[in-house]
């Protein structure tokens, strides 16, 4: 099935005839659904620019048939006395379905490991599902949604059940703060902010040093575009068109560049399995004492002679690594890990300084890396090694050492 933009208000009618999304009459109507973009998108461009922002905009008016406005577009209407007294927010008839929500967001929230009192900012919160969730684990939660129903919803439920949220509309972009959060979450809702780069921004100002900010449930893929873009199933463009809501996507490189950008450092938790999807947990900078983990340093600097090896950057006999970020960037330390059992001997060199020789001994040590700065090169000789000649294990690498990340204090 091969749709044109003029098409879309009867391909509305005819899914809304079959049952709707969610009906298998439906899903059966979507199947081998396209639709064929008249919009030109240059993904050449910077994404961030308004450029290519624009060209989005241009093919959201196709889709949908509007001009954007979100306060207006993003209302539900709904029966908020039902929903207020029901067991939950959904009064959901699928239990599964539900409990693959409360799996997504326990698994987030766990990793975030935010402390029992802690200050929680549930940012998009729609029914309150994940409010309540929060609520439930021992977080002081605040709910904030640009619908007003959501909003007294949130609130109604929660004077009812006990559990002191306090529920306020605003819109990602207007929202304010006195409190600073320990976490501030976005279950399946980010997708729809028109820059999310900046919405981060904005969050990331209001975190406490050492916060965190949680992205789950967020359609991260590389399906339409490379970078980000409206999304083209045949359920995102129905929601376009009937609602007007703002469906984006984006490629985990782009929305990992969003959160870094805004000195965050993220920890992405690729899809332990399908229900739970792409969780990422991102940490802002700040605080005594802060690590940029060595997968942050294989996205924002330039490295030769080493490799990304799950939690470590594998050194080999040389390698250089060129910070490309601007970060805080206060008595940096290079942490090393050597695990022969006996030292290995390194000389390291930052920019046109002296070089500096060590032995590293078996287990941690923190170099110290004075003179660091974006375009600085940290320049490494390594005496190397074989692990399985020497330790007796299967790795025929000859390596000098690993690298689990960088140190800063604040």
């Amino acid at each position: 099935m091969r749709l044109a933009s003029s098409e879309l208000d009867e391909f509305v009618i005819e899914c809304d005839r079959r049952g709707g999304p969610g009906d298998e009459l439906c899903h059966q109507y979507w199947s081998n659904f396209t639709f064929d973009v008249k919009t030109k998108i240059n993904v050449r461009l910077d994404p961030f620019s308004e450029s290519y922002f624009n060209q989005q905009i241009a093919l959201y008016r196709e889709i949908s048939g509007r001009e954007i406005d979100q306060f207006s577009n993003e209302h539900t209407i709904f029966d908020v006395a039902r929903h207020s007294a029901a067991r939950n927010p959904y009064d959901h008839g699928d239990p599964a379905a539900l409990a693959t929500h409360l799996l997504r967001l326990y698994t987030a929230l766990r990793l975030a490991a935010t402390p029992r009192g802690g200050k929680l900012l549930d940012m998009g919160c729609g029914w309150g599902l994940s409010s309540e969730a929060a609520a439930y684990l021992g977080l002081d939660v605040t709910a904030v949604d640009i619908n007003e129903d959501f909003i007294r919803l949130v609130q109604a439920r929660s004077d009812r059940l006990g559990l002191g949220i306090v529920a306020k509309q605003s819109s990602f972009d207007t929202f304010t703060s006195a409190v600073e959060y320990d976490c501030v979450l976005f279950y399946e809702c980010l997708h729809h902010a028109l820059r999310p780069w900046q919405v981060i921004e904005r969050m990331t100002s209001l975190m406490k040093d050492g916060g965190r900010l949680l992205l789950c449930g967020e359609p991260i893929n590389k399906h339409w575009w490379p970078n980000w873009g409206l999304r083209l199933d045949p359920l995102s463009v129905y929601c376009i068109r009937k609602h007007g809501w703002f469906e984006s996507g984006w490629s985990l490189p782009f929305i990992v560049k969003c959160l870094e950008r805004a000195q965050l450092s993220c920890d992405v938790i690729e899809r332990p399995n399908d229900e739970i999807g792409t969780v990422i947990v991102a940490t802002k900078l700040g605080g005594d004492r802060v690590v940029l983990a060595a997968d942050w340093l294989s996205r924002n600097a330039s490295i030769t002679g080493a490799h990304l090896d799950n939690q470590f950057l594998v050194v080999g006999a040389e390698a250089t690594i060129t910070l490309q970020t601007v970060v805080g960037l206060s008595q940096p330390k290079l942490i090393a890990h050597n695990y022969r059992p006996t030292g290995v001997a390194v000389t390291i060199c930052v920019g046109d300084a002296e070089p500096h020789d060590v032995v590293l001994a078996n287990g941690v040590t923190k170099m110290p890396l004075a003179g660091l700065a974006p375009g600085v090169a940290i320049s490494i000789r390594s005496e190397t090694w074989v692990p399985a000649v020497e330790i007796g294990n299967a790795d025929q690498r000859n390596i000098g050492f690993q690298i689990s990340g960088l140190e800063i204090d604040q």
